[in-house]
């Protein structure tokens, strides 16, 4: 498999579309995707534009933000945004209770950070050097 290709996962993440999407589309012949080994696999470039976000999203965010509600910014699980806030990737505050609640300036840097690729982390994309 050619390096610049990538799983189904990181695609979806990429493109802001669902996995099952992503599967539907490519068995649609909408976009290209290869089929090895009972996986599929996207090339970066060939990917749909990302769609806009929710008109509801697209003005000011709340001064802090629940997981869920960063999650339906990213498209992702949240899940997926604690394990950011783990990683060190997505600074967050304690409650009282102990829930975390994300800045909204944080939330929309690491928003722009994805939005734009050339400005990603390079620990996240991390090629085969061997």
């Amino acid at each position: 498999m050619p390096a610049a290709y990538v799983p189904l996962g990181e695609a979806a993440r990429l493109s802001g579309r669902t996995p099952q999407a992503l599967k539907a589309m490519a068995e649609n012949n909408e976009i290209f995707a290869a089929f090895i080994s009972g996986h599929y696999w996207f090339d970066p470039a060939r990917l749909p534009e990302r769609p806009p976000l929710p008109e509801e999203l697209q003005g000011e965010l709340p001064e802090l933000m629940t997981a869920q509600e960063v999650a339906h910014l990213f498209r992702v699980h949240p899940k997926t945004v604690s394990s950011w806030a783990r990683q060190g990737r997505l600074t967050y505050i304690r409650t009282l209770g102990g829930h975390r609640r994300y800045t909204a300036e944080d939330v929309r840097a690491l928003l722009d950070q994805q939005a734009d690729p050339d400005r990603s982390d390079p620990d996240t994309h991390k090629d085969d050097e061997s």
